[in-house]
C-alpha cells in the first residue's frame, strides 16, 4: 500500500481523480475529465483501474475500498 500512496501523492492527475470520486461519488469518464479539468483523463483512469484503486461498474467509475484508503492516506500526508 505504501507504493500506491507514493504513486498517488506524486501523480497530480491520479490524486485529483481519486479526490473527486471520494467527494462526489461514482462518475463516468467524461464527467471525471470535466470536473477535474484533466485532458486525456482516460489514460489515468485506466491506470487507476489496473492498480485496483478504481472499480468500473457499467459506465461509471468509483473508488474501491483500497482506493478510499489510499486517498485518505494521501490527504493525511499533505
Amino acid at each position: 500500500m505504501e507504493e500506491l500512496i507514493g504513486f498517488v501523492a506524486s501523480n497530480n492527475k491520479s490524486n485529483k481523480i481519486l479526490s473527486v470520486l471520494d467527494s462526489k461519488g461514482p462518475m463516468d469518464s467524461a464527467t471525471i475529465a470535466k470536473t477535474t479539468r484533466i485532458v486525456g483523463a482516460d489514460k489515468s483512469i485506466k491506470e487507476l483501474v489496473e492498480k485496483k484503486l478504481l472499480a468500473h461498474e457499467g459506465e461509471k467509475y468509483s473508488l474501491t475500498e483500497l482506493g478510499k484508503q489510499v486517498c485518505h492516506a494521501v490527504r493525511g500526508v499533505r
